[in-house]
């Protein structure tokens, strides 16, 4: 039997505003376990939820999908999330 695998994808983008700062971010579901789809753009216009999000998005998906985030706004969250160095390492290196 064959098995389709469906790849995460974005289904569109939501503005925030966090510190005074609007950005952009890439509605993808699963990043956040317990929403569902229809539930995750009205959660990420607030701002706690969108650094959540994001710092959870840097500290487990892979370039394929951080490469949806605006760059300057992963550079910022950076050095608040939680990673192995080597992990860290590589990801300054694909936002450089």
């Amino acid at each position: 039997m064959k098995q389709t695998l469906r790849f995460a994808e974005s289904l569109g983008v939501v503005p925030c505003e966090v510190a005074g700062v609007r950005i952009e971010i890439p509605v993808i579901p699963g990043i956040l376990k317990h929403p569902t789809p229809e539930q995750l753009p009205l959660l990420l216009q607030t701002p706690d939820v969108a650094v959540k999000y994001t710092m959870l998005a840097i500290e487990k998906c892979g370039w394929p999908i951080l490469r949806l985030f605006p760059r300057d706004w992963l550079r910022r969250c950076m050095p608040h999330a939680r990673l192995r160095p080597s992990r860290r390492e590589a990801l300054l290196f694909l936002l450089s």
